[in-house]
Parts: C-alpha cells; structure tokens; sequence
C-alpha cells in the first residue's frame, strides 16, 4: 500500500493468460521483483510442486526479466536516488521471503525512511 499511495500503481497486478493462472502470474512477478524464491521456501509450500519444478523454477511462467525495486523506483517513478534507497529498503524489508526475517509493524515504524525528516 506504501507504494501504491506514493505513485498510484499497485506493487503487483497479476493476470491470468492463456498458459498460465493468476497465481502464478503473481508468483512470477515477485520473482521478478525480489528474484529467486529461496528452495527451502518453495520446498515449505504446500501445492510447491503445482508451480514449480525440481529445480526450483516456475513451470509454465517466463522467460522472467527481472526488475530490482529500486530500478523500477528511479526508472518508472523518477525517484531521486536516495529516496529510492530509503524507499525500496522499507519496503524490502517487510518483503523478505523469509517469515522471521521479515519487519515488523513496529520495526517499520522505526525505519529511517518513516523517521527522518
């Protein structure tokens, strides 16, 4: 939502084609994003096997081009390069693949990006 307030363009907008579902449409542009789900993540998923294959890759998504948050915030946004920095470091944060690592409600409410004026 941070990002969609900021710029008016929600973080993902899947679609469904003729080859592929919505879901891993969705799947596909968080990789994308964020690059490689981690195997340990996808070998945690309950229906893993219905998207990816042995290797970790999604089966019936791609070729994938991958497109770093803060790229996407300079490039399309016109971000200034700091901003960008601090933006895309909040928001990675709370986006990390890992559960336990990810930031909490009250960690992001620290976040220099919140915090400094």
């Amino acid at each position: 939502m941070a990002l969609e307030s900021l710029t008016g363009d929600l973080l993902f907008h899947p679609k469904a084609g003729e080859f592929m579902s919505l879901e891993e449409d969705h799947i596909g542009q968080i990789v994308e994003l964020l690059c490689r789900i981690p195997p340990d993540v996808v070998q945690s998923v309950k229906h893993s096997a219905q998207y990816f294959d042995r290797r970790g890759d999604l089966r019936r998504v791609g070729p994938l081009r991958p497109w770093r948050l803060y790229d996407l915030l300079v490039e399309k946004y016109n971000f200034l390069l700091e901003e960008a920095s601090e933006f895309s470091n909040f928001l990675l944060r709370m986006l990390d693949y890992h559960s336990e690592r990810r930031a909490t409600a009250a960690q992001c409410l620290q976040h220099p990006w919140l915090t400094s004026s």
